[in-house]
Order: C-alpha cells, then structure tokens, then sequence
C-alpha cells in the first residue's frame, strides 16, 4: 500500500501525505505567471471544483486497493496522460508571439479533419465568457477551440468499476495528445495556441461546450451530446483567431426538459448529491451536484460514474429519447434563461 501511495504521488509529482489531483493541477496553473496580460474571471466566477476529499486517508481511496494487475493496466495510461499535461503546461512559456489573427476557411477545414482523423468525436468554437473563467485563474486569448472524445458504452456502463475508471483515464489521455498536436498545428500556421489541462483546466469546460452548441447540460451536470451522450470528455485550446465559425444556436436545450421528468440520475445516486432541480448561480450556470457530497464517494468508489451510465442518453441514445420524448406534450419543462454574455477583456494581472 506504502508502495502504491509513493507510486502515484510520483506520477503526479507531488509531495502530499497521499496523491493529490488539486496539487497536481496547481504545478500546471503557475505557468500562468509567464504572463504579463491575462483574460480575468468575472467578479461572480466560480472556483473550480476542487477533487481532493481532505478528510480522508490514502487507506480511504480506491487508488489504495488496486491489484497489481490493476496497476500494471494503469500504468501505460497514467504515465502518457502525466507527461502529455506536462507538455500542454511548458506551452505557457509566455513565448510565442503570433503573426496571424485571422483564419481561412482551409484552414479552419484542416484544423477539423486533424481532429477527426486524431479521434475527437466533435469539434467546435466558442468566445470564452469570462463567467466561465474560475475565480483565481486567467487565460491567455479570449477565444477557443472546443474538442470532444467518446468513451466505450460497455466499459463506462460497468461504473462504478476499475474498467470504467481506467477509460475515463484513457478519455483524458487522449483529450492532451488530440489538443497539443491541434495547437502545435496552429502555432506552426501562425496563431496562438494554448492546449487546456485535459484533467481540469482555467475554465469550465462543460459550460463552454454547452455554449458552443455540441450538447446540453442534464441535471446531472454531464453534457449530453447526439452522438456520445453523456459518454464524453471535453478539452480546449485557447487562441487568439478572431473569426472562427463560432456557432450561436444551441438545438439540444429541450435535454433539461425531459430531465425535469426523468431523474433518473438523481434517483440512483448512492449519496444523493444531484439536485432535484438545478439551481442558476450567479455567474450565469446552473449548479446541479452537491460537491461536497458526491466527492468522497467519488475518490473510495473508482471516481463513480454511475450518473453517466443509467443516463437514459447513454443507455438508448439521443435520438430515440428525443422522438419519445417530444411526443408527449405534457412532459414538463424547465428551461434556464440565457443572458447576453458580456463583453471578454484581456487586462494586467492583479
């Protein structure tokens, strides 16, 4: 067990009495101070949600019973992810200076097929709100590309489970290798290009994706996309490219609709830490999940999952929930109002 606890605080390279994901991404986020200029948070920003249960011992966590061969499954998938967030971190070096802000559309074309033909599932862009910045953090440009991978539905339907644990693992690995040979694509035509840390990052990636129209929000706090599901994982890169098609229709909102009939999420949570309702925030999202309830069971229990696999979005799928779903003309609805997003301004570091 000691050897295990030294082993992943190693992978992590931190020095804390048990691994520590929260410290982890703290070493990514000083690369900020390369920085003269950052884009801040909004006065009413969110923190990030932090991973670390504080009260519990290593003896507490999953990670303390993996088997040998667990930890030689593990492995080959933690060690690339480790290093490939390392590298999407060194790309903060505050360095480059890009001679291009304007994008052609052959471009744009190309960007796309490389991500496809990487394995992202979804491809999109977005102006980043500053309400989706964390309190406390910054980002370099205002806009960015928004990219996607899909988990295997046998796997993640086994959650709480080491496979399913060990896919989400793999989802993030991919997510750093996709986005740092995106960025570095886009360096090399000239733009800035700042890969987002795969496993938490500056912003919320969920709301930007949401934004972005490739999915909707369920009450669960998962996105909900036509073709994955809740089966997903969302990354970015930060850039300074003005015109990006940056799509400002969002077709899959009626997904909280038929989550205010559904529950079914809520209802088979262990720890009832999914709210009944979602509950607006003051920065412009909605809060769906008790935190400080759901994340102890997540660190003893493989990191959960079990609200991603009874989503019935995950289960039939999108399309057949949608035509169910927008037959019946009672289903209720809950729909949260969409403000103008205010205006991004890059301004010094306080």
């Amino acid at each position: 067990m000691f050897q295990t606890n030294q082993l992943l605080k190693t992978i992590m390279g931190v020095s804390n009495a048990k691994p520590s994901l929260d410290s982890m991404l703290a070493t990514f986020d000083r690369e900020l101070e390369n920085f003269q200029t950052l884009v801040q948070p909004d006065s009413e920003s969110k923190p990030r949600t932090a991973f670390d249960s504080p009260h519990l011992t290593f003896d507490d966590m999953y990670m303390s019973r993996l088997t040998l061969p667990q930890i030689l499954s593990f492995l080959p998938v933690m060690l690339p992810l480790r290093m490939r967030m390392s590298q999407s971190a060194r790309m903060y070096d505050g360095k480059f200076q890009p001679p291009h802000s304007l994008a052609s559309p052959e471009f744009v074309a190309a960007l796309e097929n490389m991500a496809r033909s990487a394995g992202a599932a979804d491809i999109r862009y977005v102006r980043v709100p500053r309400n989706t910045i964390f309190q406390h953090k910054g980002i370099p440009n205002e806009y960015a590309v928004i990219i996607t991978v899909e988990m295997d539905e046998d796997k993640m339907s086994s959650a709480p489970s080491f496979d399913a644990f060990l896919e989400v693992a793999k989802g993030y690995g991919n997510l750093a290798r996709i986005g740092n040979q995106l960025a570095h694509f886009m360096r090399h035509s000239g733009f800035a290009a700042y890969p987002g840390t795969a496993l938490g990052g500056l912003t919320d990636y969920t709301h930007l994706a949401e934004i972005a129209g490739l999915g909707a929000i369920g009450y669960h706090g998962l996105l909900i996309t036509p073709n994955e599901g809740t089966r997903l994982r969302i990354n970015t890169i930060y850039t300074n490219i003005t015109n990006l098609p940056i799509q400002t229709e969002n077709e899959h909102l009626w997904v909280r609709d038929f989550c205010a009939m559904c529950k079914k999420c809520m209802r088979g949570c262990p720890v009832q830490a999914i709210y009944e309702q979602p509950r607006p925030r003051g920065d412009g999202g909605m809060q769906c999940i008790d935190h400080a309830a759901c994340r102890d069971y997540f660190n003893q229990n493989y990191g959960c999952a079990i609200c991603l696999a009874k989503c019935p979005f995950s289960e039939m799928g999108y399309e057949k929930v949608k035509v169910r779903f927008k037959g019946n003309p009672k289903a209720p609805q809950f729909r949260i109002p969409v403000e103008t997003l205010p205006v991004v301004r890059a301004v010094g570091k306080e």
